[in-house]
């Protein structure tokens, strides 16, 4: 999620649109990534950055901020959260699901399924426990056998009180997310590229207009949620006065905006 309403010669690391900038040099993530797992990563391929995946269930697009593979192909999925949605268990659930499907869509197998991993980097502390670090563990109920089906969530929380056993460099990267301070003292490569990279984003004429065109393409895809919004509600309330015997089938198809087939279909799921 963006910061709302800021000046570009201030945008912070933390706005999607920056996140997106710094994340795509190669040296931040595989920094990143070497740091937070604690294993060095010899190299990384970037599928797409904030890659759209087709669901084939038809219900959502995914859109990925930051989306790499590594020499072992194993796929990591990097993303910033500014608002709390309280939604990052299913959120994760879903884009899981989305890369897997997009994997096998392309002609692999099930047992070929690859590594995966979904980071969230979040300006809030999501699960209230104060930890710099929430890592998701799988096992078998009333035992100690792990559940490894290859996936694997992190959430990372910026305003942590408990470092636990995170690194220097990722703590130091966290609280650059958190301050936005350009002055802060910086020891390790990450943050210090990072941080170069965020000032040269902020003084490139280009990255600005092509973030007022983002800006403007997020501006008009939450207008046309709330425009579809409000076409569903209102299909929805003919379909119950329809089903009440207020309205006749006729005249409710007719301001609902939808085919009959659709109408019908609509009115029968509300009876249930």
């Amino acid at each position: 999620m963006s910061t709302n309403a800021i000046a570009f010669k201030d945008l912070p690391l933390s706005d999607n649109f920056m996140f997106g900038q710094v994340m795509r040099d190669e040296r931040v993530s595989k920094l990143f990534l070497e740091a937070l797992l604690g294993r060095s990563i010899a190299k990384i391929e970037y599928i797409d950055k904030e890659k759209d995946l087709s669901d084939t269930l038809g219900a959502h697009g995914i859109r990925l901020d930051v989306y790499i593979q590594d020499q072992n192909q194993t796929r990591y999925n990097i993303e910033m959260q500014c608002v709390n949605q309280k939604d990052l268990e299913r959120r994760t659930r879903y884009y899981q699901g989305g890369i897997d499907r997009n994997f096998l869509e392309r002609g692999g197998d099930y047992v070929d399924l690859p590594e995966s991993y979904i980071i969230f980097i979040c300006n809030f502390d999501y699960f209230h426990a104060g930890l710099a670090l929430y890592e998701r563990e799988s096992c078998i109920k009333s035992t100690d056998i792990r559940y490894d089906d290859g996936s694997h969530a992190i959430i990372l929380n910026c305003k942590y009180q408990e470092r636990g056993d995170v690194s220097n460099d990722i703590l130091e990267f966290l609280d650059y997310i958190r301050t936005n301070d350009g002055q802060m003292p910086v020891v390790g490569g990450l943050t210090k590229i990072a941080r170069k990279l965020v000032e040269e984003v902020r003084l490139d004429g280009r990255k600005e207009r092509a973030y007022m065109t983002y800006q403007m393409q997020m501006r008009d895809e939450r207008r046309q949620g709330r425009a579809e919004g409000r076409a569903e509600g209102r299909a929805e309330a003919y379909a119950d006065m329809y089903r009440q015997g207020m309205l006749s089938l006729e005249v409710a198809v007719e301001h609902s905006g939808l085919t009959k087939e659709e109408f019908l279909k609509l009115a029968e799921s509300k009876s249930h």
